[in-house]
């Protein structure tokens, strides 16, 4: 039976639909883990800009925070390694011998500098901050040494269940993370606890909690036999052996160290700034909350390499800008409207010079969540073509831009945090121009 042009073409308007609906099904639960784990700085936020010393801690804690996740960076990419190579067998091995071998060494370094002298150089001399709050920020350093390890293993199995298509499973862990933070959070604030010593426990109680969970989830739901049942494709010569993971994942790590390595600079930078106290407890504080709302569309990402050869480019790009201006409504409530402003107050703790210094930060960065929706797709993209060193590439532009771009402003003696906002708004913009003119090669 022949179909009329109108019937073919109301038949593939309903075909992609459905695949939007695909689309969003897998991609939800992986965001909320995403916005469950990024919830956590602007609630530790909020409750540390109710106890003691709250300008002074956050910027101790923020720092800390800074340095932690930086010597986290080369395997914050392990998600994708393992969401890309967990369908083999040999490479799953090879990536889990390599994921426990960086993790360890990591922690290693992170326990190394817990060592009072050169802790004492690392916040006083290369970022620059005062005694006190590097004071501040100690406890919570010494309570991260594992930080890591623990974020190492859990990306691995969190990467198992998106291969396997469990991503439910990946949210309930996120679920469970959140709830830690809020109960830590409110039992310390109600017991007016060292602000340091309740971001410390609170941070690592949250991500070992997941961990265990995404673990868990990966034996009861017999998530290896899943994966042995795949065949392996002609058309995607894996690594698998721990050398050739290596060399796989070389550029991704380094995409990741560019990235966090420059955020680190970036802090080095706003405590230098004329307003440095005040900058340093702002910035940490919008940033947290802009990126907990951005990270929403970051699994963007994983949807992209494991559908991308089953999803017509029409529907890819309304997934896309649907998620990205979806995120996209939230920081432009907070930032330009009444009640908007009235909510970042009682999350800054009703803290006059934090709020006022604050909002022009989220307005700057009230596009970010669209933007960051844009980079993760052209990057997911490169790396389902096995492109990842133009991901490297596009990464130390960006860095390249936000650190020249804020220390600019900052050296002709303008406000920190607001630098620093423009510094990542112009990094972020050039990283998606050079991710799609790189798409574009053959």
């Amino acid at each position: 039976m022949n179909t009329s042009p109108q019937q073919e073409q109301e038949g593939n308007k309903i075909a992609s639909q459905r695949s939007l609906l695909m689309l969003l099904a897998q991609f939800i639960p992986l965001s909320l883990t995403d916005v469950a784990m990024t919830l956590g700085d602007p609630l530790q936020t909020a409750a540390l800009s109710r106890l003691a010393f709250p300008q002074e801690t956050l910027a101790g804690v923020g720092v800390v925070k800074g340095v932690a996740v930086f010597l986290e960076s080369p395997i914050i990419m392990i998600l994708h390694a393992s969401t890309a190579l967990g369908g083999q067998v040999k490479s799953r091995r090879a990536l889990w011998q390599f994921t426990v071998i960086a993790g360890l060494s990591l922690s290693g370094i992170f326990l190394l500098l817990t060592w009072k002298p050169l802790y004492n150089w690392l916040l006083l001399e290369v970022f620059g901050v005062s005694p006190f709050i590097a004071a501040q920020g100690r406890t919570a350093f010494l309570l991260m040494f594992l930080w890591p390890f623990v974020i190492a293993w859990r990306r691995f199995f969190q990467g198992l269940l998106i291969r396997a298509q469990k991503s439910v499973a990946v949210g309930w862990a996120g679920v469970a993370r959140l709830t830690w933070v809020i109960v830590a959070l409110a039992v310390g604030v109600s017991l007016r606890s060292d602000g340091a010593f309740l971001a410390g426990i609170t941070m690592m109680g949250a991500i070992l909690i997941e961990a265990v969970l995404v673990t868990w989830f990966c034996l009861r739901l017999g998530i290896i036999s899943i994966l042995k049942e795949e065949v392996d494709s002609e058309t995607k010569k894996l690594p698998k052996t721990f050398r050739g993971v290596t060399f796989y994942y070389l550029p991704l790590a380094s995409t990741m160290l560019i990235v966090w390595g420059a955020r680190a600079i970036l802090l080095s930078l706003i405590a230098r700034s004329f307003d440095g106290s005040l900058a340093l407890a702002v910035w940490p504080a919008a940033w947290g909350l802009l990126l907990s709302i951005a990270n929403g569309t970051r699994m963007i990402q994983q949807v992209v390499i494991s559908t991308y050869e089953e999803t017509s480019r029409r529907t890819l790009v309304a997934f896309v800008v649907l998620v990205g201006l979806g995120f996209t409504v939230i920081p432009i409530f907070l930032g330009f409207t009444d009640k908007g402003f009235l909510l970042l107050g009682q999350f800054l703790g009703n803290n006059t010079s934090l709020v006022e210094a604050a909002r022009p930060v989220v307005q700057i960065l009230s596009f970010f969540p669209l933007l960051l929706a844009l980079q993760n797709t052209f990057q997911g993209l490169l790396i389902h073509r096995a492109k990842n060193w133009f991901i490297n590439l596009a990464t130390l532009v960006a860095a390249a831009f936000t650190l020249i771009v804020c220390g600019s402003l900052i050296f002709t003696r303008h406000n920190g945090a607001t630098s620093a906002a423009y510094g990542m708004l112009a990094g972020t913009i050039s990283e998606i121009i050079v991710l799609f003119f790189a798409l574009q090669r053959k």
